[in-house]
């Protein structure tokens, strides 16, 4: 596997990380979104992979 090819699929597995963090959040009401993010560790986790959220 040469560089090109593990960046392609590290890029890949990010974003199907991002997608499914943001389908999670999602689909919470807006309570459960609120509570969610007030923990330090889920909030990082959503900015590392770019979730978009309200807080």
């Amino acid at each position: 596997m040469n560089k090109y090819e593990l960046e392609e699929k590290t890029n890949n597995v990010i974003e199907e990380t991002k997608n499914s963090l943001q389908t999670m959040y999602d689909a919470l009401n807006k309570g459960q979104q609120k509570q969610i993010v007030k923990n330090e560790e889920v909030k990082a986790l959503f900015d590392r992979y770019g979730v978009e959220y309200i807080e």
